[in-house]
């Protein structure tokens, strides 16, 4: 596809964080990144897409990125955006979504969810001679943006740049040349999962188990094997505390999680209240390792459905070892290709999903012929959250208030959470 060299002016921002500005030659629209509303360009198109050549305009909600590799890093796309006309538009990410599948609910404010950072980050690295290239992918490619820091993430994950390039260096080979390093930070210390192809060998162990004694690390591991561990890693879920498997999945923000665990519970308690005398329970859909099964089990008894076996492992563990819970049963099941049928969930009180960004729709489906009296939703994709809400609509659910929080800052991405009740 050839290139063309355009000006454009940006009209809006899109969903996936790019400019929207009409293409001058097509009459349809390009999409550049960068560029802020009424912001003016000299661009190199191709296709759809394009890139800035010079930008000629600034706009007054301009601001400097405090990242030195914000403009091609692929983790936040919005540093250049000044912080109110950022907000509104995230907001307005939600109700578009909503709009478009017909619904009417209060859209409340957005919940800023920065925190101290995110917790978790995937790094990948690629070894070339004695150069290693250390970050995350450069946004529309496969390139890395090299960088010693990431200032969103978390104190403790800053810190750790210098010691991942030494650890990456030292694991990477001409032959295995390329990593995703996954870091979490854990109550006791950082917990360090390399994903890298090839046996683990001696000098792995021994650098490995060097820097983790040198750092104050919690865990390390390559691949499936345990390298060395200090003081196990263990998040907390309300009073359970919880091993996560190595580069499993938590929410991104300690404040993103107590904020959606916030509405669960208050929406659990309510439940509860007026639950008939024989419902069972409670169901958690994509439990992962617990983040709302095992709060909720403070409460009632749980069922939590989950499709990977690590972390549902970990649940299982916690559940089992924290006093004061009531009774967690746990279930293995890939949800997307075979959901908890209607006879799986009659006569449970309440339920939550948290999908991936596909969604539920299957599952929603089932959820919505259940008859359970309260179910909470919640996505990190506004577009399949809003499909799902409006199959429990249509089933006579009564929609509440849909909460967006911000997690994600400087991207994209927006979480959404609403409750529904049937009747």
């Amino acid at each position: 596809m050839p290139e063309r060299t355009l000006r454009v002016t940006a009209r809006a921002i899109g969903a996936r964080g790019d400019s929207i500005c009409p293409d001058p030659e097509t009459g349809g629209s390009v999409f550049v990144p960068g560029l802020l509303p009424e912001e003016t360009a000299d661009i190199v198109a191709r296709g759809e897409r394009g890139r800035i050549r010079e930008r000629l305009t600034t706009s007054h909600e301009r601001i400097e990125p405090f990242c030195s590799v914000a403009e091609k890093c692929g983790g936040c796309s919005l540093q250049h955006w000044q912080g109110d006309a950022y907000r509104a538009w995230k907001r307005d990410l939600v109700a578009d979504a909503l709009e478009r599948e017909g619904l009417t609910a209060e859209l409340l404010p957005l919940v800023d969810a920065g925190g101290a950072g995110r917790r978790r980050v995937a790094l990948h690295a690629r070894k070339m001679g004695t150069r290693l290239l250390l970050g995350f992918t450069e946004r529309a490619g496969q390139a890395i943006a090299d960088t010693n820091d990431c200032p969103i993430a978390e104190a403790r994950i800053r810190k750790s740049f210098p010691a991942l390039r030494e650890l990456a260096m030292a694991v990477l080979t001409p032959k295995f040349d390329t990593a995703t390093i996954s870091v979490t930070a854990t109550d006791p210390g950082l917990d360090v999962h390399v994903a890298r192809k090839g046996q683990v060998t001696l000098d792995d162990r021994l650098t490995g188990g060097e820097l983790l004694a040198r750092e104050g690390w919690a865990r390390l591991t390559i691949g499936s094997e345990l390298i060395a561990e200090g003081t196990p890693p263990v998040v907390r879920f309300g009073s359970a505390k919880v091993a996560p498997p190595p580069g499993g999945f938590l929410q991104a923000t300690d404040a993103g999680e107590a904020a959606l665990a916030a509405i669960v519970m208050d929406a659990l308690k309510t439940a509860l209240k007026s639950a008939p005398k024989e419902a069972r329970g409670v169901i958690d859909l994509y439990a992962g390792s617990g983040a709302f099964a095992l709060r909720m089990a403070s409460l009632a008894p749980v069922r939590a459905v989950e499709g990977e076996a690590a972390p549902l492992a970990a649940l299982d563990h916690a559940a089992r070892h924290t006093p004061g819970l009531k009774p967690v049963s746990v279930l293995q099941r890939d949800l997307a290709l075979e959901p908890l049928s209607i006879r799986e969930l009659t006569g449970a009180a309440f339920a939550v999903v948290d999908p991936p960004r596909a969604g539920a729709k299957e599952q929603m489906a089932l959820l919505a012929g259940s008859g359970i009296p309260v179910i909470v939703s919640i996505s990190c994709n506004p577009a399949t959250f809003a499909r799902d809400a409006a199959i429990l609509v249509r089933a006579g659910y009564r929609m509440g208030p849909v909460t967006p929080v911000d997690q994600f800052v400087h991207t994209a991405h927006v979480e959404c959470a609403a409750v529904f009740t049937k009747g």
